[in-house]
Order: C-alpha cells, then structure tokens, then sequence
C-alpha cells in the first residue's frame, strides 16, 4: 500500500470545494509541446512551475488520461510555451482534446525537433530526467536545454478565466455578481450592498461595485436612489438583450463564415452535436444546457476573431435566469431543438443565407419561450 495514499476514514475535502479554492491561486499559462513519429502533439497546462537553478530544472504536471502524458513519457523530452496575453484562443484550443491541435497553428520547429509556438512569452526545451505520481497526474521533471523569452504581458488563469491577470481579477467578479443578480440571491426589490457583496464573494469590493455598473447599462440592474437593486426580466427587456444577440450573431455570419479557419468551423460542430444530445430533465442539467447553448453561439460569433465581440455577445446572456424552471413545459416543448443541427449543417456548408435565418428562427423560438416562462410567473422573473 502506498503510505502517502490517504485512507477511507481519512476526510478529503470536497472536489468541488478544492476546485473553487484552487481557482484563486492565479497561475500562467502554458501549452506543453513536442513531436514523435505520429506528428505534433500538445496540451494546455498550469501546473507547471520552476524546480532549481542549478542545474535548471523546469517540473510539468500532466493528467495520465491525456495522450500529450504518454508521447512525452515515450520521447522523454517537451517544450513548454508560456503563453502571451493575447493567446487565449490558443489556450482554449490546446486545452480540448482533438486530433490536430497544429492545423492552422503558427510555430515552428527548434533545432532539438521540438515545436515553439509563435508569438509565445517565452519557450523552454526540457529533457525529462526523472518522473513522480501524484493522484490522477504524472510529474515530470526536466533538466532545461534551451530557454528564450521575448517582451510581453503573459496570459494568466485566475478562476476560470483567461486574461492580464488584473482584467482576468475584474473579469472574474463581474462573472460572479451576474450570477447572484440572475440567480435572484438579492430578491427582486430589495437594495445590494457592494461591501457586503464583496465580503459574499471573497472579492474587492470595487470590482462588485464596477460589476454593477456595467449590470445597470446592461439592464439587470437597476438603480433608485443610490442603491442598485435587481431589474426584472420582463418582454421588453427579453426582446431587447435577444435581439441585440442576433444581431451580433447574424452580423459574424455574413461577415466571415465564408472564409472561416476549417478548425474554427470543426468546434462549432463539435459544439452543436454536444448540444443536440442534450435533454434537460433536472435545475443543473438545464444550467447545462443553458450554458452549453451559449457556448456555440458564441463560437459562431467567434468567427469574427474579435474577443471584444465575442465577450459583449456572452455579456448579452440571461440564462442563468431560467435554472429554476426546468420543470414548466416550456422547457418540455422540443421545436427548438431540432434547429440545433440545421445550424450546424448550414455552418458545415458554409451557407450564409441558410445558417442567418436559422438563428434568426431560433432566437425567435427562445424569446417566444422566454416570453411564455414570464407569463407563467406573473409577468416579471
């Protein structure tokens, strides 16, 4: 028996505590790189932190169950890429499991036969000399042979997000107090206080109070003298965030799906058949769903390249609203969910015409639905 392994009567803490605890430890952002027989491979990774000076020695931490593990445990050796703020879609890509991380992919290859990325912070070429286990995760240690570095912001990961570590801080609040406003943990009619609210969230209270102001343009939050207080969701504020996502949405289609990145149109799709296997029967698995939906629409707008864009489409979102509805039959109603796949078709073909219309129908489906759950609460949510 491994006597470091703990034992069933010992307490571990609650995965799903540890993982939002750990999310405040803020970290940099890598992709570990290398190269076999079977081509490039890589992986996006955090865990990953200098060893010693002398010699120098770099440690990476990778999941067993990824393939990135076991081509670097048979070639003994990688390449780590700290990512520059700017890298984020590269992160994402990195980070999903695929056959051909590097289609498309900028880089090129060092005289050790490893691939760099372009634009990276910073690379590092390592041969592994000595391996550890730890839980689900393989340690590797590697004694350093090459290291470059260029000027630049690095890419940070603080709770779930990707950015300049002060935006990814701000970002992350914002995110956070969205979700109390819509989840209704303020009742609607009553006052939020951004000191208590910090205090509630383990966040700055400046942040809270910078997440409201933003929420009060947005039209969630309302403010009466002096004090922000939840805004129902009502028709006009259901047609005025649903409308503005189309027309963001329709606008990325008929302005670049026609020439998107193959690898841009494959995440779509990957994204789309996620989504029409989904049935909603339970609160989580509609939250799910509902985020899941977001998810590929934000890919396709996405195919504009414009983060900025990208980001003010998922800032447009309410979902989160509807969580605690799973059980009206609104959510039983299933005209809907067919349009999942003849978007995806359309996207696949590259059918502008076809693929704007279909959103255009589905946002009406979901604004009439969304129009339908507030009539049965009494006319506001």
């Amino acid at each position: 028996m491994d006597p470091t392994a703990p034992s069933s009567a010992e307490v571990i803490v609650d995965p799903r505590v540890f993982r939002s605890v750990v999310g405040h430890f803020a970290s940099g952002v890598t992709v570990i790189t290398g190269a076999d027989d079977a081509g490039l491979f890589g992986t996006t990774a955090s865990a990953v932190s200098s060893l010693s000076m002398e010699p120098p020695m770099m440690l990476v931490c990778l999941n067993r169950s990824s393939s990135t593990h076991d081509r670097v445990a048979a070639t003994g050796r990688y390449a780590i890429n700290i990512l520059s703020v700017d890298q984020d879609a590269l992160a994402a890509r990195f980070g999903r499991k695929g056959d051909d991380k590097f289609a498309g992919v900028a880089h090129r290859m060092s005289d050790r036969g490893l691939p760099l990325l372009d634009g990276a912070l910073a690379t590092i070429e390592c041969d592994v000399v000595e391996t550890a286990s730890g839980g689900t995760h393989t340690i590797f240690l590697g004694l350093v042979r090459e290291a470059l570095a260029g000027a630049g912001e690095p890419l940070a990961y603080y709770r779930g997000r990707f950015g300049a570590l002060a935006q990814s801080q701000e970002a992350a609040a914002y995110d956070a107090v969205r979700d109390w406003v819509l989840r209704r943990r303020t009742p609607l009619a009553e006052g939020i206080d951004p000191s208590e609210l910090a205090a509630a969230l383990d966040t700055d209270a400046s942040f809270v109070y910078n997440a409201l102001v933003r929420l009060v343009a947005e039209g969630l939050v309302t403010r009466v003298d002096g004090v922000h207080v939840p805004t129902p969701v009502t028709d006009a504020l259901v047609d005025n965030l649903y409308d503005a996502r189309a027309i963001i949405e329709t606008g990325a289609i008929e302005g670049y799906l026609c020439d998107a990145p193959e690898e841009r149109i494959d995440d779509i799709l990957r994204l789309a058949a996620d989504l029409a296997a989904r049935e909603p029967h339970t609160s989580d698995e509609l939250d799910e769903f509902l985020v899941a939906n977001l998810d590929l629409h934000s890919a396709i707008v996405a195919l504009a390249g414009s983060r900025q864009l990208t980001a003010q489409f998922r800032a447009l979102s309410i979902s989160t609203v509807w969580r605690d509805t799973y059980a009206s039959d609104v959510w039983q109603h299933k005209t809907g969910h067919p349009l999942i796949p003849r978007i995806a078709r359309a996207i696949a073909e590259r059918d502008v015409d076809g693929a704007r219309d279909l959103v255009r129908t589905q946002v009406g489906f979901v604004k009439d639905a969304a129009k339908r759950m507030i009539a049965q609460h009494g006319g506001a949510l």
